[in-house]
């Protein structure tokens, strides 16, 4: 199941559990009854459209529902004629009644079987379509049915923000951005190295943990977040200050095709927690670094 990009109230989590698309572009569209998923822009520009019933269903329900008022009258009437000497005539009335109200749960039945059976064809295409990018919309995830690992050689690395709280802990975040054109998958811990100010390797431990509040090593691996262009996914890192020994300065992230670096990046959307500064991140101590996840 894609993830979800952004989440608008007129969003319909019907047509997004069937379309197997986010909710983000997922929308019924009414006419008469519920009659199709539409997938749109978050501008309402219509991308697919999937008929959600038979070209009949409206008809057979309307033609329900005036036989169950045809089996009302028909009762009534037949009241009347049993009190005015006509009764053979009463007797068929009842029986027609009757015939309607046996065939009614069938009816019912048949029209809910039949009320959300989608266009195959147009299913299975709204199902492969990829929502397109939302330029400047950094909260906006891209989706595609099929997604690939990033390239390392096309994602960057910032340091966002960092905390310090009492009793000297400190709290980091580093963020990794896709610069592709096309969204992708990053996935595990960020493998960070740490470095003084004349770019020299301190002998820093680093503990992989599930996520920013937890303590104890990870024994699983974290799922894969999907990132779209120009967009982020953000990892927080936690240490002990001890301003008594060499620290570092700055970070690397190692991928498969060598170190790069993280840059500073002083985000407005993060001054609440403090603006990227230098990091003093003490030698011998440990790191304790989280998965990946949303921005």
């Amino acid at each position: 199941m894609p993830t979800t990009a952004f989440d608008p109230d007129d969003a319909d989590h019907r047509c997004a559990d069937l379309l197997e698309q986010p909710v983000i572009a997922v929308k019924a569209h009414e006419s008469w009854f519920f009659s199709s998923c539409d997938i749109l822009t978050s501008e309402g520009d219509l991308l697919a459209r999937v008929p959600m019933s038979p070209g009949w269903w409206p008809w057979a329900a309307g033609a329900l529902v005036f036989l169950c008022a045809c089996a009302v009258i028909l009762t009534l009437v037949a009241l009347g004629l049993r009190h005015s000497g006509r009764r053979p005539l009463a007797r068929v009335l009842v029986v027609l009644a009757l015939v309607i109200v046996l065939a009614t749960p069938r009816g019912l039945s048949l029209l809910h079987e039949y009320a959300e059976s989608p266009d195959a064809t147009a299913l299975a295409q709204a199902r492969q379509m990829t929502i397109p990018e939302l330029a400047g919309n950094s909260a906006v995830v891209p989706i595609s049915t099929s997604v690939d690992e990033c390239d390392p050689a096309e994602l960057s690395y910032w340091h966002v923000w960092n905390f310090a709280a009492l009793g000297g802990h400190v709290t980091a975040a580093i963020a990794v951005q896709n610069d592709s054109k096309t969204a992708c998958l990053v996935s595990g811990w960020p493998d960070v190295v740490v470095l003084d100010e004349q770019d020299q390797v301190l002998e820093v431990s680093v503990l992989h943990v599930d996520d920013q509040k937890a303590t104890s090593p990870s024994h699983q691996e974290p799922p894969a977040v999907e990132i779209g262009p120009r967009v982020r996914a953000v990892a927080t890192l936690r240490w002990d200050n001890d301003q008594t020994r060499p620290t570092g300065t700055h970070l690397e992230v190692t991928t498969p095709l060598g170190r790069q670096a993280v840059t500073k990046d002083p985000d407005p959307r993060y001054e609440e927690w403090g603006t990227a500064q230098d990091l003093t991140i003490p030698e011998g101590r440990l790191v304790l670094v989280s998965a990946w996840e949303h921005e």
